[in-house]
């Protein structure tokens, strides 16, 4: 208690006291300068005032906004904390004023903290964090790992999907128990499992339903032998077995890397001609044409082309991409598709001066908010460097195994495997937090 009274002292300092120069602040309308002076020196600390509430409606009114001014100036895992104090905080912090207030202050800040997960073995493979909304300062992966060790122990819980909104989807093998899980804010939802879970299922994902970032809805599908969806839906409380009709024949199907985006898994498959196509399916998919537009079968767009990578799909900016080295002309080309309503539109293509011989290049995926940056590892027997490639510019920059640039953000590839054989042949998800801290449904 007594570091978050110093605390809050400290923010009194730093944001009531300039509040007092801004003669258009609504709440500068109802007293004058002076009065205004006088009542915040007679100020007490918030969580005094939050058990001890006057009983002038008004004036209490005016002390909601006074507690939302200062909380809005605050990162978010601080915010995440003071929840905690009472149940009438809690009640502000996730108030609507209280987080359109915050958006609006934060909207020029960079994005949020986000970090590439290798799916082979579970680790952290790259991590950008720092000067953003939540301002940690330590990388999602080691969130992950403590929340896993704390949480589940020696109950073999491990990590089977990730998302852009800051979910995570925890599979405990000992009971065939899942867990849906924001490892920063720690709200975790046990999901106990279904009777046919004894059954041959695949564990396919999660998808979530949003609206402004926040989650009002996720489900967790898992698919038995191409026929049939088990799904639990946070919005029934239960399992539900759905029988499907796939408007294709496929041989094989890759269940690593499963991405999912706005609703939708996407994940690759190989047709009877062994070539590669994306499959697409809505899980809320409505209206009349509901049973039409759940599927869509994507072929890749270089099929045509000698192609140097894996065929594997990225996010970024809230639209699925598809990165790799063709070779068009008999000259070697860095392209990069956007998954539109209409197929995959060419987004970018460069020549590749940056690659050198000697090495070789795995792509990582690109920054879920910057669509100009594209990350991949580079090595050899003497050693192992990141790559970040500058798409509008072919640019490149070598970077340290820890950096921090000029705005704070903490750049980190200390994580993750370091065979070139096992970075070749593992996927790697993007985990991304969300701008605002949303309380997903129990």
């Amino acid at each position: 208690y007594g570091s978050y009274t110093n605390f809050i002292a400290d923010a009194h300092k730093k944001t009531l006291i300039p509040l007092m120069k801004r003669p258009n602040n609504r709440e500068m309308d109802l007293l004058t300068e002076d009065q205004w002076a006088i009542m915040l020196s007679r100020l007490p600390l918030i969580p005094i005032l939050l058990t001890k509430r006057p009983k002038n409606r008004g004036t209490e009114s005016m002390l909601e906004d006074l507690y939302a001014l200062i909380l809005a100036r605050l990162p978010l895992k601080n915010i995440i904390t003071f929840k905690l104090v009472c149940k009438q905080w809690k009640s502000l912090v996730e108030s609507p004023f209280v987080r359109d207030l915050f958006t609006s202050l934060n909207q020029n800040s960079y994005a949020s903290s986000w970090s590439f997960m290798c799916r082979g073995c579970e680790t952290e493979t790259l991590a950008h964090f720092g000067s953003d909304n939540w301002c940690l300062t330590r990388s999602l992966g080691s969130y992950i790992s403590s929340f896993l060790a704390e949480k589940f122990d020696n109950r073999q819980g491990r990590v089977v999907a990730y998302t852009d909104v800051g979910l995570i989807l925890i599979y405990v093998v000992t009971n065939q128990s899942f867990y849906v899980a924001n490892p920063v804010s720690r709200q975790c939802v046990e999901i106990l499992p279904h009777i046919h879970a004894m059954e041959r299922f695949w564990i396919l994902g999660i998808v979530t339903r949003t609206e402004n970032e926040v989650v009002l809805g996720y489900k967790v599908v898992l698919l038995n032998n191409f026929t049939s969806f088990l799904i639990y839906s946070s919005e029934t409380g239960s399992w539900s077995l759905e029988t499907v009709s796939f408007p294709f024949i496929f041989i094989a199907q890759e269940f690593n890397n499963p991405i999912s985006l706005n609703g939708k898994l996407h994940w690759l498959a190989h047709n009877p001609e062994y070539k590669d196509f994306l499959v697409s399916f809505d899980f809320y998919a409505n209206g009349d044409n509901k049973d039409s537009d759940r599927c869509r079968v994507t072929p890749f767009p270089d099929l045509d082309k000698t192609t140097k990578f894996k065929r594997a799909c990225t996010t970024c900016q809230g639209f699925l991409m598809y990165i790799n080295i063709v070779s068009i002309a008999k000259v070697d080309k860095l392209c990069v598709w956007r998954l539109e309503r209409e197929g995959w539109q060419l987004v970018s293509e460069i020549s590749t001066g940056f690659i050198t011989t000697g090495f070789d290049y795995i792509p990582l995926g690109m920054n879920p908010f910057d669509d100009k940056l594209v990350y991949f590892w580079r090595g050899n027997m003497q050693g192992q460097d990141l790559l970040s490639i500058n798409l509008h510019n072919g640019e490149f920059i070598v970077h340290e195994e820890l950096e921090r640039s000029s705005d704070g953000r903490v750049l980190s590839s200390v994580g993750g495997p370091r065979e070139i054989e096992y970075i070749r042949e593992s996927y790697y998800s993007s985990f991304v937090l969300p701008r605002w801290l949303h309380p997903f449904p129990n």
